[in-house]
């Protein structure tokens, strides 16, 4: 029986409501000694839980459990079965046929039987065969060089690459990157990629706090080192109730006006995701500022009626 397993195991018994946990339950239910039990336990304090004070030994009851004091239990145990849940759904469609999903211990597989995670669209092409080799790319701090096809591009363009983030944004995975060549920061949809290949050159170690600066710092997925702009605009109707219940970006800022329409302000790099994004809100949508982003707009707009009539 994996750790993991195991460690599953335990999140889940202390996170149900007055949940709590044995080392001699531990211990019989995995047919180890309690000795390891113990050393679960405090891998789970030291290496899972944001705080190490969280999980305490009650002597009234002679288990561990989360300390009154902890404040994560109100939305722990519903996001961590969310998470498992996508985690399965991901191992179940993992290339290769690994079973990742058998460290989900049973305990929890009757809840995450009734949890399902659809997307909404997929790539015809498989942009997960290069995952493994970015993983090595992270692990010994490695170069990549790929042949990358730009959208509406036939010939691939050669790129050497530092990489720095692999994201998943909305159903496919982006490589936040450094480009040697052009001496900027590049995102590579992983299903443009030709060919990507790790070589033996070493690639320079940024910081974390940088890396999540330039990861994190706009609205959308293609990023650069500059700063990002602040966008606005405002919805109406069934659009405001349902944008103003969203965290578009952590740094976004959202008002009412006249009690009718919402007005959201978010940091971006540039309008193309954005426009794209408000003109699926139909009539409900329409961009305030800046003035590239409202010409960009009604450009798109008046772009989609000449395609209207040419067919």
């Amino acid at each position: 029986m994996s750790q993991t397993e195991r460690i599953f195991d335990i999140l889940y018994r202390l996170s149900r409501e007055g949940g709590y946990v044995r080392l001699s339950g531990i211990s019989e239910r995995f047919g180890i000694s309690v000795r390891q039990a113990g050393r679960d336990i405090e891998y789970i304090r030291d290496r899972v839980l944001p705080d190490s004070s969280s999980l305490i030994y009650d002597r009234a009851i002679r288990a561990y459990r989360i300390s009154d004091d902890a404040d994560i239990l109100s939305s722990w145990r519903e996001r961590m079965i969310l998470s498992l849940a996508l985690y399965d759904a991901a191992a179940s469609d993992t290339p290769g046929g690994l079973e990742l999903s058998s460290s989900i211990p049973s305990s929890m597989r009757k809840v995450l039987s009734h949890v399902e995670y659809r997307e909404n669209r997929r790539s015809l092409i498989g942009d997960e065969r290069f995952i493994g080799a970015v993983i090595r790319a992270f692990d010994e701090d490695l170069t990549l060089e790929l042949i990358y096809h730009k959208q509406g591009g036939h010939a691939g363009e050669r790129r050497l690459v530092e990489p720095l983030r692999l994201i998943n944004y909305e159903s496919a995975w982006y490589l936040l990157s450094y480009d040697l060549g052009k001496k900027a920061i590049r995102t590579f949809r992983l299903s443009r990629v030709e060919s990507l290949s790790v070589t033996g050159r070493k690639a320079f170690r940024r910081s974390e706090e940088e890396i999540r600066r330039i990861a994190r710092g706009a609205y959308g997925i293609f990023m650069t080192s500059s700063e990002p702009e602040a966008y606005t605009m405002r919805f109406s109707g069934g659009a405001a109730l349902s944008v103003s219940a969203e965290i578009w970006h952590d740094e976004q800022k959202g008002r009412w006006i006249d009690g009718y329409v919402y007005e959201l302000t978010v940091p971006a790099m540039g309008p193309k995701e954005l426009i794209s994004r408000i003109l699926s809100y139909g009539k409900e949508a329409v961009p305030v500022s800046p003035p590239a982003f409202v010409d960009g707009y009604w450009k798109e707009l008046e772009a989609m009626m000449e395609r209207g009539r040419v067919r």
